[in-house]
């Protein structure tokens, strides 16, 4: 494998949108789009396809185009939801780009964050404003909630003997608590969790690394469910605090089987 500049790949999207009709614009966002790539990035970008919904082929002269940039070493489509569709091509020399196609019109501003490369009727010429992407009153306590579900879940399926289910709740709780963490430090795509918060180069959660188990035993669970529910204190209020105190309960039982084993 060689070390390709995926910002080449970049320059033959815009190239092709150029010459391309019905191509209205294309955005660039992750790594590269924040001015932080480098030859191991992914290539995230977005184009908006005039007139998609009476054009549905153009997905697939998209998917085309990318094939021709380099030598593919295989590809996927993923469907997103009404006329929006994802196209992730990986070529032979390790590059990847991600092309999210969808209606033109579906945007009106370039979202933080990101480039717009090529820009043909203006849509993307103004900025729009991060708190459009900044998480709710409700979906902060979803969050909270889901966190403190996952910890009771993580301590029910350790007591089971149901080692790796007790571990994929447990970093289900942390996800969702880089999700809170991320929003309390007003961070732009707080939903994103740990990449968003290491992207802005911002402070971690103190004592995050005590949440990662050294190793799965009874033990090692226990004490990083236990950590974790500590770092979810501050974002428990009102009902909330009832349900962290059922779910410590649960956390005793699970401490009280290692102290009888």
């Amino acid at each position: 494998m060689t070390h390709a500049d995926p910002r080449a790949l970049v320059e033959a999207l815009d190239d092709w949108a150029r010459r391309t009709d019905w191509v209205d614009w294309v955005e660039i966002g992750g790594s590269i789009g924040r001015g932080a790539g480098d030859e191991l990035s992914d290539v995230d970008a977005g184009i908006g396809v005039l007139g998609l919904a009476d054009h549905p082929g153009r997905i697939d002269d998209a998917r085309t185009a990318m094939d021709a940039f380099a030598p593919v070493a295989a590809s996927l489509t993923q469907i997103l939801g009404g006329d929006t569709t994802h196209l992730i091509s990986v070529y032979e020399d390790g590059r990847q780009l991600s092309l999210v196609v969808l209606d033109a019109e579906a945007r009106q501003g370039l979202p933080p964050q990101a480039v717009a490369t090529v820009d043909k009727s203006g849509r993307l010429s103004r900025s729009l404003d991060q708190s459009r992407w900044d998480a709710d009153e409700a979906t902060v306590r979803e969050w909270a909630f889901l966190a403190w579900i996952a910890i009771g879940d993580a301590a029910r399926h350790r007591l089971r003997g149901r080692t790796w289910r007790a571990l994929h709740a447990l970093t289900d709780a942390r996800d969702h608590l880089w999700r809170l963490w991320a929003h309390s430090h007003g961070l732009a795509f707080p939903m994103f969790g740990a990449v968003t918060v290491e992207n802005a180069g911002a402070d971690l959660p103190p004592g995050i690394e005590a949440t990662h188990p050294g190793d799965l035993s009874t033990a090692a669970i226990h004490r990083a469910l236990t950590a974790l529910a500590r770092l979810l204190e501050p974002y428990t209020a009102g009902d909330l605090a009832a349900l962290a105190d059922t779910v410590r309960a649960r956390l005793d039982l699970l401490e009280s089987s290692i102290s009888t084993a």
